[in-house]
């Protein structure tokens, strides 16, 4: 009777123990949680100031959007698979700016988060577009530069429009100059997607259409490209949620109303962390779409799988 009662007591003591354990734990976890909040929020704001951003219904859906653009990976220094089918990647040894878009590549990532060196970056483009106007190799590098600049603008909490809208409008030229250039495609997308905060929602509607046109054009001539693999997985996201009223503009301006589904935006997301896995963004849609769908578990386990544990955080936040 004694050993029965001995044991019964190490067992309530040892359960009280693991129960203290297990809540101390969810403590730290919540506390955690709490803390990733705080920071997130911290950072939306930091990156997304009042002045630049357009009230909206889908006003989450649009922060992750912009996030995503703000943290795309430097198009310079990705080179996954066989990207020599693309036409950047196949500079003529004829060609005389072939050192100056190597040496714009090599400094950009060390320049970018720098605003005086990205406009200094961007006085030497127009420069040498100026003495090279039909390079479209020199016009989505300027683009990119000027993208950036745009970031540190709105960071600022000054408008970015104008600059933003000219970079679109650099960005479009080097599509007509370039037309086999992933590129040039992927950075027209970009500031298409970029500039849609401007906009009413029949032209973000004419972007949207123009940006899917855009992204599957560079997909098609460089497929191992992480960026344009996440952004048409956004764009399906986007148009798996399109509003009654959005339809309806949709069909009066197109005939019809763009379709796709949340585990084809999915698909897109998964493709690009197998191609990039260090774009801690493309994790973050990936946990998130996996929880909207209803698979928590399956979320939970590919980020433990892939070492991406803080993403686990998006799980109860949403």
């Amino acid at each position: 009777t004694r050993t029965m009662v001995a044991c019964m007591s190490a067992l309530m003591v040892a359960g009280g123990v693991g129960f203290t354990l297990n809540a101390y734990i969810l403590y730290l976890l919540r506390c955690d949680i709490k803390r990733l909040e705080r920071e997130l929020m911290s950072l939306r704001e930091s990156l997304l100031p009042a002045p630049d951003r357009t009230p909206s219904s889908k006003e989450d859906e649009e922060d992750d959007f912009q996030l995503a653009l703000e943290s795309i990976p430097s198009q310079c220094s990705i080179f996954q698979g066989s990207e020599i089918d693309c036409d950047d990647m196949k500079i003529p040894s004829s060609d005389a700016l072939a050192s100056k878009y190597s040496e714009l590549d090599d400094t950009h990532d060390s320049i970018k988060h720098d605003e005086t060196k990205c406009r200094e970056s961007m006085e030497g483009l127009r420069a040498l577009v100026s003495d090279y106007p039909a390079s479209p190799r020199l016009l989505w590098r300027l683009a990119r530069v000027m993208f950036e600049i745009g970031k540190h603008l709105s960071r600022g909490g000054a408008s970015a429009k104008e600059i933003l809208t000219e970079a679109l409008e650099i960005s479009k030229q080097a599509v007509e100059l370039g037309d086999s250039n992933s590129k040039c495609h992927l950075w027209y997308a970009i500031l298409l997607g970029d500039t849609c905060k401007y906009d009413d929602t029949k032209t973000k509607l004419m972007k949207g259409m123009e940006f899917e046109k855009h992204v599957k054009k560079s997909l098609e001539l460089d497929p191992y490209n992480s960026t344009a693999l996440h952004l048409l997985g956004r764009y399906c996201f986007e148009v798996s949620g399109i509003k009654w009223w959005e339809a309806k503009i949709a069909v009066t301006l197109f005939g019809s109303v763009p379709q796709s589904s949340y585990d084809e935006a999915l698909g897109y997301f998964l493709k690009a962390a197998d191609l990039n896995s260090e774009w801690a963004e493309n994790p973050r849609f990936i946990v998130k779409r996996l929880g909207v769908l209803g698979r928590a578990q399956e979320a939970a386990t590919w980020a433990v799988v892939r070492g991406f544990l803080r993403m686990l955080a998006y799980l109860f936040l949403m």
